[in-house]
C-alpha cells in the first residue's frame, strides 16, 4: 500500500525487518498452541480463502503480522493481530509509517469481518468468508 501522507516517524523507529511464510506454515505454527485455538481457526479460513495470495504473513511471539508486501517492516502498514486467551478477545492494530494508527478488539466470532474490514480499507484486498 502506498502511504501518501507526511511520515512523521523517523527511519530508525520504522520496526524491524520482517521475513514473511506460508500460510500453511503459520496454520501449524498455531497448530501446536491449544490455548490458541480461535486463532487457529482465524488462520486456517483466512489461509484457505483467495485473498491469502495477496497478503503476507509472518508471526512475533504469538502476534500474526499482516502487509500487503513481502518484504516489511513491523511500523510499515502493518496489521498486528494478537489472540488474548485470558479474555477471549482478538486484538487489531494497523501500525503505518506516517502514525496514523488504527486498532479494534472483538470477539472471535467478529474476528474475521474486522480482518475483513481492515484488510479492504487499509491495502485494498477483498476478503469474502
Amino acid at each position: 500500500m502506498t502511504d501518501i501522507t507526511p511520515k512523521t516517524r523517523l527511519e530508525g523507529q520504522r520496526g524491524h525487518a520482517t521475513r514473511t511464510r506460508p500460510w500453511l506454515d503459520i496454520v501449524e505454527r498455531y497448530r501446536a498452541v491449544e490455548s490458541f485455538a480461535p486463532m487457529l481457526r482465524f488462520v486456517e479460513s483466512v489461509a484457505a480463502s483467495p485473498a491469502s495470495t495477496q497478503l503476507f504473513v509472518a508471526t512475533s511471539m504469538f502476534d500474526l503480522l499482516v502487509s500487503d508486501s513481502p518484504d516489511f517492516r513491523t511500523g510499515d502498514s502493518t496489521l498486528c493481530i494478537s489472540y488474548r486467551p485470558s479474555d477471549g478477545t482478538f486484538h487489531f492494530r494497523h501500525r503505518s509509517y506516517s502514525g496514523h494508527d488504527d486498532e479494534k478488539s472483538c470477539t472471535e466470532s467478529e474476528a474475521l469481518e474486522t480482518f475483513r474490514l481492515f484488510v479492504r480499507l487499509k491495502f485494498g484486498v477483498l476478503y469474502e468468508k
